[in-house]
């Protein structure tokens, strides 16, 4: 958990369609594992976005499966009574101006396994060939000198190093989410039909909304 008071989560348009995805499926039939990631997912990205989460653990690099030193993998369970099955990940960035929040830049909702699995598909996202190293993300290597510590300790050095970073810059694709629960409406009336996002389909659950 870190001492920030909250981030601003921004992703693009790859990572809302990961979720409308699983939402659509979470509709369609609601006790489908897509139900409990959709519940995860929500959960994971409140805890993002106020600092209660900082993610599971930081990624590195790994020949065939891409350079992803600058970014951190969050779990996800379609069931809770099994391992974790399905991965967020994302990246941390600074303000985009002085004095603003921190972002963290959701990149996809993926399953962990697979031939289209999450890190082939966070590569492809970030234009990154699955065997090349990131010159640019050896920070990263820097942070620990080579001594042994906690999984914490490491994803808050990388945190202050992509934050201190002005190369760690968010996808042109990316814009801001507003992350909130929708107001419960007055006993006896029924709830309010999803709002339109601006291009006519209904936000995920009222949940993450794109802010105008």
């Amino acid at each position: 958990m870190t001492a920030t008071i909250g981030y601003q989560l921004i992703a693009g348009p790859q990572f809302d369609l990961d979720y409308r995805r699983i939402d659509a499926a979470a509709r369609r039939n609601p006790s489908a594992p897509e139900a409990g990631v959709r519940r995860e997912v929500l959960r994971s990205m409140l805890d993002l976005a106020s600092g209660r989460s900082d993610g599971h653990h930081a990624l590195s690099y790994a020949p065939g499966k891409g350079d992803l030193r600058d970014c951190v993998t969050v779990y996800i369970r379609s069931d809770p009574r099994r391992a974790a099955d399905y991965r967020l990940v994302f990246r941390e960035i600074g303000p985009a101006q002085p004095g603003g929040l921190p972002r963290r830049e959701l990149l996809a909702i993926k399953p962990r396994q697979g031939a289209n699995n999450i890190y082939a598909q966070v590569c492809a996202r970030l234009r990154r060939h699955p065997s090349d190293r990131q010159p640019g993300l050896n920070r990263y290597d820097k942070w620990s000198n080579g001594h042994e510590t906690s999984r914490q300790a490491e994803l808050d050095a990388k945190r202050a190093i992509a934050h201190a970073w002005q190369g760690q810059q968010p996808l042109k694709t990316s814009r801001p989410l507003v992350v909130g629960a929708p107001a419960r409406p007055p006993s006896g009336e029924r709830p309010r039909e999803a709002q339109l996002s601006p291009r006519g389909r209904p936000s995920p659950t009222g949940w993450p909304e794109r802010s105008r």
